[in-house]
């Protein structure tokens, strides 16, 4: 009984002098705090709108490295004009963005591994969150 009104008495010496961890320290992060920390971008956060391409250079005739998947959020770096693309349905430009590119961090799982896709993807196929 000492011993747990000593331990008792030392957990409260310790909060009332500031010493205590503080509470993010101490308690394990939930999925949506973790998911926000994965998606800490230098610049941007982007949607895909569309399933769309993921091409080597700023050009709708570049390599493509993969597809991002409509809906997923990734990190955009870079936000450049670029080649010249005419989408006429699920990419059309709207706002003005006609020709420009982003440079997106795309992040998934391949057979079970982690993997990166860096490229550029046409900006009127995407949502910004700039």
């Amino acid at each position: 009984m000492k011993k747990v009104l000593m331990a008792c008495a030392a957990a409260a010496a310790f909060t009332a002098a500031g010493i205590a961890l503080p509470a993010s320290a101490s308690a394990t992060p939930t999925a949506p705090q973790a998911k926000a920390a994965a998606l800490k971008c230098s610049l941007y956060t982007v949607k895909a709108n569309y399933n769309v391409q993921i091409r080597k250079t700023k050009s709708v005739k570049a390599t493509s490295l993969g597809v991002l998947p409509h809906g997923k959020s990734v990190c955009s770096d870079k936000w450049e004009k670029g080649g010249k693309y005419t989408y006429k349905g699920s990419c059309k430009d709207v706002y003005g963005w006609k020709n420009w590119w982003d440079h997106i961090t795309y992040h998934y799982k391949k057979n079970g591994k982690k993997a990166t896709i860096k490229g550029w993807v046409p900006s009127t196929c995407l949502k910004g969150y700039r």
